[in-house]
């Protein structure tokens, strides 16, 4: 098994190469992820611009994927500012583009920072909802392109 960090807009492998692809994207601009200049994790997910991002990481995993072969992306859907965006469900529609759905994984987060009485405390004063979940979506490249 051979790991590569590299930009996914832009894989260094060839066309119809890889059997499974697993990628956990960044889900917004909540966090710094890195310093790179042009990093999705930049981008807020409540522009569009988030989502062409990620729908060329799409197009980059469906050209090295071979048919028939499955990918896995996990990503979390975001509260902030009492606005929540339903980050998965936008990206899914990019996704169906590319892939064939076979299921969607709900992740529980365990010992995430968030599940202490301070967050619940902040819940209830604030109004939101403490999310204790991913989703991690899992598609099949069509084994015929259309």
């Amino acid at each position: 098994m051979t790991i590569i960090q590299n930009d996914a807009r832009k894989i260094p492998l060839d066309d119809n190469s890889v059997d499974f692809v697993f990628i956990d994207s960044p889900y917004s601009d909540n966090i710094k992820y890195s310093d790179e200049k042009q990093c999705i994790g930049k981008i807020s997910c409540e522009k569009t611009e988030f989502y062409d991002e990620l729908g060329k990481t799409a197009s980059e995993i469906a050209r090295i994927l071979k048919p028939g072969k499955a990918m896995g992306l996990v990503i979390a859907d975001q509260w902030i500012k009492k606005k929540f965006t339903a980050v998965g469900f936008l990206l899914w529609q990019r996704l169906e583009k590319y892939f064939e759905p076979i299921d969607i994984v709900c992740l529980t987060r365990h010992n995430q920072t968030s599940n202490t009485q301070i967050w619940h405390h902040r819940a209830r004063q604030f109004n939101f909802y403490l999310r204790g979940f991913k989703d991690l979506f899992i598609m099949r490249k069509p084994k015929q392109e259309s």
